[in-house]
């Protein structure tokens, strides 16, 4: 056969060098720096000049503006490094994208390559030379074009790593952090502050005036403020991780150092193991990413010694600022700080769910934030569940806390960008009595999901919210036969959102084992099986492939009463079921999960 000329393979675009996570990171270590810095500054100036006069009194004055001026230094040199940083990691972001197309590219080019080879090489004849020869220009062009792209990709990388190294270069001596510290940015961080106090209950208007904001002023009102930055609605959910990643590795440094010198007192050490629990979570989700190669976990509030020191965090999987999709999880009894782990495991499980819908993209939110009751009443053996009785069995505490989720919505609603996401509540046990306070102030959610809910501020869905309200109620979960219905209930905290007269959309979660072990663990069961599926579904805002199961009262919608339940629980005669029921309650109550 007469010669045709052949193109080679492409070689794989290079790995990165340095990874967005890894830049991510940086970044945090730096900020925690800068902030752990401006902590510093701020004690030194608090210090009182001692009562000395004369030449004494001068030296001390000048020693204390001399200090003053190298923290302003090194603060501003610290800062100059964190925007380095994060520039950085923006870089190798876009880079690992670039990348990921280029391969894509590169496989079907290599792939069309092979497939004419073989062709080639199975010709018995010149009958289809031209056909190849063409074919071959057109996929020569095609793979000096990707060696193209793959050339300039490599090319700025290093372009990115050399600006990064000459950034930090810049800042890396007491004149060079003076002269920073000079820029007339940094001098209105003062008056930032109180713009930013100032439009803090307006979170859209808040948003639009954060990014009018040069990087350098953000970057000094995050260092001066992390706790203020990282929990406000309206500043970036990006930009809020950043805060509070910060805020967390300079609590860990700070505290851990006081613990070594036994100095840490009984709060600090709420605060410490509070920082201790967010950080083995981020740690033990780390390692998924995002379609930029980006960290998919955000920290977007942190504040460990709130709430009588059970602490406050909420955490993300994905942007809810770029998100299609948003669903915010609100737990309930017994919720802490130090609880963290499983109940963010349980998030990440519905997060993978909704993306597996493949109907646009999904952010999912644990939000923890409030004043949960701390105790278990039914456990025996928790002594605070009984003095925090009064909060589990009063609504005191989810109206708090539905207040206080109501302002963490606005916040994702104010720094939206694009079209207004899909956003859908879901609230679990107390948390969803939480919930229910917030939507009758008027929560801003397209759905809203109660599970296992011991009762909600309204009679029907319609008196609660304009949202879609579905309902996960499985009728071997205890919890959920003490709302008030049609079929009784105790009803301290509410109407049973699962009873037919709510007029909710009850969903398929399984009944759960009627078991007397296993009733308790049917409430902490709803992220599982058929009710994650369809919880996925709602989520991802595919209603037409929810499963549903008649409400509580309705025919074919069957249901325990309590004292039934009692009976079935102790395995008694009905006679002797409700005082050996009861009994079972109180001795096999302690909980595997949280309420």
């Amino acid at each position: 056969m007469t010669l045709v000329y052949l193109p080679a393979q492409v070689p794989p675009c290079p790995q990165l060098t340095s990874t967005p996570t890894g830049a991510q990171d940086l970044a945090t270590d730096l900020r925690a720096a800068a902030i752990a810095v401006k902590n510093v500054q701020g004690r030194a100036a608090s210090v009182a000049a001692p009562a000395w006069e004369g030449d004494t009194a001068q030296a001390h004055d000048h020693a204390a503006t001399q200090v003053a001026v190298r923290l302003d230094g090194v603060e501003a040199a610290l800062d100059e490094a964190v925007t380095a940083a994060d520039r950085f990691a923006a870089r190798l972001s876009r880079l690992f994208v670039r990348r990921a197309r280029i391969n894509a590219d590169r496989a079907e080019v290599n792939e069309l390559i092979g497939a004419l080879v073989a062709e080639v090489a199975a010709a018995a004849d010149d009958s289809r030379l031209a056909e190849f020869r063409q074919r071959a220009d057109v996929l020569h062009r095609r793979a000096a074009a990707l060696r193209g792209r793959i050339d300039a990709w490599v090319l700025a990388r290093a372009e990115a790593e050399v600006d990064l190294v000459a950034a930090f270069q810049g800042v890396d001596s007491v004149a060079e952090g003076v002269a920073a510290a000079a820029d007339p940015a940094r001098h209105r961080t003062g008056d930032l502050t109180r713009q930013l106090r100032r439009l803090r209950g307006d979170p859209a208007a808040l948003a639009a005036w954060w990014r009018g904001l040069r990087r350098a002023e953000q970057q000094a009102l995050t260092t001066e403020h992390p706790g203020l930055v990282g929990n406000t609605g309206g500043v970036s959910m990006a930009e809020r991780d950043e805060a509070n990643r910060g805020e967390l590795a300079r609590d860990l440094d700070y505290y851990r150092e006081r613990e070594k010198d036994d100095q840490l007192t009984s709060k600090e050490e709420r605060v410490l193991d509070n920082a201790r629990s967010v950080d083995r979570a981020l740690d033990e989700h780390a390692g998924p990413t995002d379609d930029a190669g980006a960290h998919l976990t955000k920290l977007l509030a942190y504040a460990p010694g709130l709430h009588s020191g059970d602490g406050g965090v909420a955490v993300g999987f994905g942007d809810p600022d770029t998100a299609d999709h948003v669903s915010v999880n609100v737990p309930g009894l017994t919720t802490d700080t130090s609880s963290i782990g499983g109940s963010l495991d349980k998030t990440f499980v519905l997060h993978e769910a909704a993306v597996g819908e493949e109907r646009g993209s999904v952010a999912t939110v644990y939000w923890a934030d409030y004043d949960a009751p701390s105790g278990n009443p039914l456990n025996p053996l928790d002594p605070l569940g009984q003095v925090d009785f009064d909060g589990v069995a009063l609504t005191d505490k989810a109206e708090a806390g539905g207040e206080r989720f109501g302002d963490f919505v606005d916040g994702v609603r104010g720094s939206d960008q694009g079209p207004p996401a899909h956003l859908t509540a879901i609230g679990h046990s107390y948390g969803s009595t939480a919930v229910g306070h917030a939507l009758a102030e008027g929560l801003p959610v397209d759905d809203v999901v109660l599970l296992g809910s011991p009762g909600v501020p309204a009679d029907t869905a319609g008196e609660l919210t304009d949202a879609q309200v579905w309902v996960g109620s499985k009728d071997h979960d205890p919890v959920s036969l003490l709302g008030d219905g049609d079929r009784g209930g105790v009803g301290a905290l509410g109407h049973d959102p699962a009873d037919t007269a709510f007029g909710g959309t009850r969903f398929e979660t399984g009944d759960g084992d009627l078991r007397a072990e296993e009733l308790l663990h049917n409430h902490t069961s709803y992220f599982t099986g058929t009710s994650l599926a369809n919880l996925a579904h709602v989520v991802a805002g595919a209603d037409d492939e929810v499963s549903e199961q008649p409400p509580r009262g309705a025919p074919g919608g069957g249901h325990l009463t309590l004292p039934e339940l009692l009976v079935a629980a102790s395995g008694a005669s009905a006679g002797e079921g409700l005082a050996d029921g009861g009994r079972w309650l109180w001795e096999h109550s302690k909980f595997g999960g949280r309420l």
